[in-house]
């Protein structure tokens, strides 16, 4: 075919694509008469549900609520965008990763200092002593006098901090003794800071494993004490007493399992408590006395399986930090006596089960934090009573409909879907249908060209190409079907999330995607050993039969069919809607790479996809060298093509690559824990993917001498007639130069030396 007729073909493919998502577009317009999308004008002063107004005041625009703060402006006063960030929500950040106190003063020199001081072992800055590192088994006794406000011990060696150990210490606010080495703290060792105006004690990354009576006396000004990271596994009545100042306590990343009542009972100033990273494993009511003052508390990445409801009588608490346990049930009225709570943070434990009243009595919460748990499916009912949420965070966008009445819900797309289209860009959508165009007229060609050819030659080929051309067919037929249900629920994809998903035509579609992905691998796999025998053991007799080629294929499709229908068979293992894991049933499940059944799809991506590349690459390696190594032993016109083989070789083999080197690579990568972004899962999963269906029948068929010459044949129903002897001969010459390079039959021309025979016979499968 001419390039001409393929550049016409090519535009009028573009032309009725653009044409049919014209038509789309205008009926999705249609749509928007009974369900509003973008921008709505409004005569009142209120917003339908699930939309927000641009301003107060003035102009009356409502804004769909995956449009706020999307990074885009909608409102033409950039209203969507502003107050965008979860400032309550960042206390979590702040705490997780909290600054070192000598980081205040990173601005001034070292050597700098606000006193006097002479020893150059102690390098200072401003108010700050650094000893850090200095391999000290005691406390200088060259401090200064007056004037220090930090001094900072880190690196050094205490194992034992005996009572005397503070004696010689001047005043100073802030104490740092991180990385130490501290075993053992012995009893009154911290009595000096009472005198010495100590208000910071900072412990952090030694290997205390308690604490002793009469660590403090009843006058000290303690504010801030650290112990985080050490091997403290039991907190006895009596270790924060006289601590009556303390306003934060960091007791995270220690081995404590339970406590009584009365450890935290003398903090009444306290306003901060942090137990994360502990083995605590049941909540119950009485764990935590009643601190008035206490703002923030951290049980964040413990063992906590039961949470029971009013718990906690914290009536100022704002903070709740349960992140990161293994809580599979929130039971009704659990955080009932938590009324003042802005910020809860539920993300990466394993919830199933939200009871209905589960959000009872947390009526100020501005900031909830779901992501990474278990639930698929949520009722509004659940939130109801939560007006005032201006921040939610899911696992999955489709569960934001559960709270419409909340601004910024994330996440707004899975980088495929929104709440209001299935494809929702116009990009994908359009890419969608021309896949699929290309997949499907392209292998029905193939497979009615295939089937109305009298050749009789390599009919082995021939068989495992109408096998590969059905196979690839099914890719198409899937990206027809996830295109026309995207027509059908474009403006409202919402409200069928669902149901389509958890149907029975969703899940045809993700067997149809799975079969055709592997069972093409397979026959390439195929194709390319049948070639490399072919050619790298001429001599071998091609004793293959009809039948064995029929057994082979039967064995690869029932392989195929097995393993695209395993998700069928067993629920425990791949759940319910293995295929209905996302919008367009795919089941290569990057952006939840650990869900149910993620070894059976590692090992559909990555270690199928990733032996069948690699043979394919060194099996066509293998034939070029063949083919160089056959046209060095002899002169003759095919002997200087082996650039034309090298580069139809390098076609194939960067067509394989460009469909499977980037789908083993990211879902390794997800594997790995790293974020893969939305928008590039869209591109593996509607363009990537079927790249080797849209384009296996160009380079396998229709590009082919023999194919070409049939087409002109059927076409023109043989209109030139073969009359002379001499032309007979020239075009059984160039037919035998262009199958050199086909990729399903053609053979050479008869009447050459005997190793020119071999030559030819090699490159008759190539």
């Amino acid at each position: 075919m001419s390039s001409k007729k393929l550049k016409f073909l090519w535009n009028s493919g573009t032309f009725l694509v653009v044409l049919i998502n014209n038509f789309v577009e205008s009926t999705f317009n249609n749509k928007i008469k009974n369900f509003p999308n973008l921008l709505n004008t409004i005569d009142n002063q209120t917003c339908p549900i699930g939309y927000f107004k641009c301003q107060i005041d003035g102009e009356s625009k409502c804004i769909a609520q995956h449009l706020n703060c999307n990074d885009i402006v909608n409102c033409d006063d950039g209203a969507d965008e502003e107050h965008c960030d979860d400032k309550d929500e960042a206390v979590f950040w702040d705490m997780k990763y909290r600054k070192q106190p000598s980081a205040l003063s990173d601005d001034i020199p070292i050597g700098k200092c606000s006193f006097k001081f002479m020893n150059s072992t102690c390098p200072c800055r401003g108010k700050d002593l650094l000893c850090k590192f200095q391999h000290l088994n005691e406390l200088p006794n060259y401090l200064p006098d007056e004037g220090i406000s930090l001094l900072d011990l880190t690196g050094n060696h205490f194992p034992i901090l005996k009572r005397n150990f503070f004696s010689t210490l001047q005043p100073t606010e802030i104490i740092v003794m991180e990385f130490c080495n501290i075993v053992e703290v012995e009893s009154f060792t911290f009595e000096p800071f009472s005198k010495n105006e100590v208000k910071q004690i900072i412990l952090d990354h030694n290997e205390i494993t308690n604490l002793p009576e009469n660590l403090f006396d009843d006058k000290n000004l303690v504010r801030i004490l650290f112990l985080a990271s050490n091997k403290i596994n039991i907190l006895h009545e009596y270790d924060f007493r006289n601590l009556h100042n303390l306003v934060k306590l960091d007791l995270r990343r220690n081995e404590i399992k339970s406590f009584s009542l009365e450890v935290f009972k003398p903090l009444e100033m306290l306003e901060s408590l942090l137990l994360d990273g502990n083995y605590i494993q049941v909540i119950h009511p009485g764990l935590i006395p009643s601190l008035n003052n206490l703002r923030i508390l951290g049980l964040a990445e413990n063992h906590i399986e039961l949470f029971e409801p009013k718990s906690f009588n914290l009536i100022n608490l704002s903070h709740l930090f349960l992140s990161s346990n293994k809580l599979s049930t929130i039971q009704s009225k659990s955080f009932c006596g938590l009324e003042n709570l802005i910020v809860l943070k539920l993300d990466n434990n394993e919830i199933l089960k939200l009871e209905p009243e589960s959000f009872t009595c947390i009526e100020n919460l501005t900031s909830l934090d779901l992501t990474e748990n278990r639930f698929r499916t949520l009722d509004r009912k659940l939130f109801r009573n939560l007006t005032k949420l201006n921040h939610t965070y899911f696992s999955y966008f489709h569960l934001c409909g559960a709270v419409p009445h909340v601004r910024n819900c994330e996440p707004k797309t899975d980088g495929i879907s929104s709440a209001y289209h299935l494809l929702d860009s116009i990009i994908l959508r359009t890419s969608v249908w021309i896949m699929s165009a290309i997949a499907v007229i392209g292998n029905s060609i193939v497979l009615i060209g295939r089937f109305f050819s009298k050749s009789r030659r390599n009919v082995d080929q021939t068989l495992y190409l109408r096998h590969l051309a059905g196979s690839d067919f099914l890719m198409g037929i899937y990206l027809a079907a996830i295109a026309t249900a995207d027509i059908e629920f474009r403006g409202e994809y919402l409200i069928h999330e669902e149901q389509w998903r958890h149907s029975i035509a969703c899940s045809i579609c993700g067997f149809l995607s799975t079969l055709s992905c592997q069972s093409s691998t397979l026959l390439l796999t195929l194709i390319t050993w049948d070639r490399l025998i072919s050619v790298t053991q001429p001599l071998q007799p091609r004793t293959t039969t009809k039948a064995l080629v029929i057994l082979r294929l039967s064995m690869l499709w029932g392989i195929s069919i097995i393993v695209a229908f395993a998700p069928f068979l067993y629920d425990d293992y791949f759940g319910d809607y293995f295929y209905g894991s996302n919008g367009v049933c795919l089941s290569l499940h990057i952006h939840d790479p650990y869900a149910k059944g993620w070894e059976y799809s590692a090992v559909l991506f990555i270690i199928i996809n990733t032996f069948s590349l690699i043979f394919i690459v060194i099996s066509y390696f293998r034939m070029l060298q063949a083919i160089r190594g056959s046209g060095k032993a002899m002169r003759s016109t095919v002997s200087g093509r082996e650039n034309v083989f090298a580069r139809r070789f390098a076609v194939i083999v960067a067509t394989d690559c460009a469909c499977w080197l980037p789908i083993i690579i990211v879902k390794l990568a997800a594997l790995c824990g790293m974020k893969i972004p939305a928008s590039l899962y869209a591109w593996l999963a509607v363009l990537v993917l079927p790249v080797n269906s849209a384009l296996n029948p160009i380079l396998y068929t229709l590009t082919t001498a023999s194919f070409k010459q049939q087409l002109v044949s059927f076409i023109q129903i043989r209109r030139y007639v073969w009359t002379k002897q001499s032309d007979t001969r020239i075009s059984r010459s160039n037919t035998a130069y262009e199958s050199a390079y086909s990729t399903s039959m053609g053979q050479f021309t008869n009447g050459a030396s005997s190793r020119k025979k071999l030559l030819q016979r090699n490159l008759s499968y190539v």
